[in-house]
């Protein structure tokens, strides 16, 4: 499954999300079709850019009272 994230990253991405949707409502699906490392991988990152975003409003705030 990490191959088709290479080669089409929107394709794989929606193939996971329904995975997950299904797995969700405990649908039995194949935990091997589940690619458990990149969707961690792109929690955490999606976390850090959120965390980044929120900063860099936060200096932009400071920055704009000092003016």
């Amino acid at each position: 499954m990490s191959d088709l994230y290479d080669t089409d990253i929107l394709l794989g991405s929606e193939r996971q999300a329904d995975l997950l949707r299904r797995h969700a409502v405990g649908e039995r699906v194949n935990d091997a079709a589940i690619d458990w490392p990149n969707i961690a991988e792109e929690i955490e990152d999606g976390g850090r850019s959120e965390l980044n975003r929120v900063e860099s409003h936060l200096v932009q705030a400071l920055l704009h009272d000092l003016k």
